[in-house]
Formats: structure tokens, sequence, C-alpha cells
């Protein structure tokens, strides 16, 4: 009973959700450029200093390159194994909570079985 209360949704509409959206896809733009000005902050004032002991050969280009490398292989990571995943979440989200594509394939359905009916009727 609990359960139920707790993790029961609401349909708010769309505006909640496409907020939320254009807001988390325009701070991907933000997010980049906070990287790459967090990166070279970092390499100039601290790590260029405590790598030098270690990793001499490492200069700022190889040091953004390994970042970009970084970069580069968790988009694979994610498109390989998330996206796949966050689809089919958003999909089941999708049909159960009354989309406009699952009324259209629930009047389908209805007209489908309307014809068959009448058919069999024949």
């Amino acid at each position: 009973m609990l359960k139920g209360k707790i993790t029961k949704q609401y349909n708010t509409g769309s505006w909640i959700g496409g907020a939320k959206d254009l807001l988390g896809r325009s701070l991907f733009y933000v997010g980049v450029i906070n990287f790459a000005l967090l990166a070279v902050t970092a390499y100039h004032t601290t790590l260029r200093d405590v790598l030098s002991v270690w990793i001499p050969w490492l200069t700022f280009p190889i040091f953004m390159g390994a970042l970009i490398a970084i970069v580069l292989a968790s988009m694979v990571i994610e498109y390989k194994l998330i996206l796949p995943s966050t689809i089919a979440y958003l999909n089941s989200q999708s049909y159960k909570h009354q989309s406009l594509l699952r009324m259209q394939l629930d009047r389908i359905e209805k007209t489908l079985a309307d014809m068959k009916k009448e058919g069999e009727d024949k």
C-alpha cells in the first residue's frame, strides 16, 4: 500500500519535462566551456608542477589530448551501453503515461477488433 503511494507518478503535462530537457541540453554547452577552462587552470596552476616530477614529457597539448581521448572513450561507452537502456526506459515511460503514439495504437487496435467482429457476424 505504501509502495504504491511512494512510486506513483503524476501526469503534469509536457511543460516541466520540456523545460528540464531544454535546460539540460543547454547546459551541455556550458559544461564543455567549463571543462576546458578547468583543465587549463588545473594544468597551469597545479598539475604541471606535480606531474612534471613523474611525467616530465607531459606537455599541455599532450595533457589536453589525453583529456579529449577520455571524453571520446566515455562517449563510446555512453553510445554503446547507456543510450540503448535509456531509450528502452523512455519508451516504457512513454507507453505507460498515455503518449500520443499509445492512444493512436489503442484506436487502431479497437478499429481492428471492430472490423474482425463485423467480419465474423457476416
